[in-house]
């Protein structure tokens, strides 16, 4: 999903208030249906407000000479990507 579809996809939450409701409920499966398929580690929350904003919140950096642990490479090594490998409270499924 470009800009321009994430755009589209929250126009009616700006137009109609019945999905207004519904991205407010839920962002995520809203930008889910259509087509931005986020990774499970990603929080999406959604607020009313004066301004449209879109904030980011970036995980703590990780120094790339840590040693993992043991939970953390089985993750890697079992196929899941790098970052979610690093949360030490979020392991990956095999859907990952």
């Amino acid at each position: 999903m470009d800009a321009q579809g994430f755009l589209a996809a929250l126009a009616p939450a700006v137009t109609d208030a019945d999905a207004r409701e519904r991205f407010l409920a839920n962002p995520k499966a809203v930008l889910a249906a259509a087509g931005l398929d986020l990774p499970e580690w990603v929080t999406v929350t959604a607020r009313e407000g004066d301004a449209a904003e879109l904030i980011i919140t970036v995980p703590a950096l990780i120094d790339p000479d840590a040693d993992l642990s043991d939970e953390q490479l089985e993750a890697v090594a079992g196929g899941c990507d790098g970052l979610s490998a690093f949360k030490g409270d979020i392991f990956c499924s095999d859907n990952s």
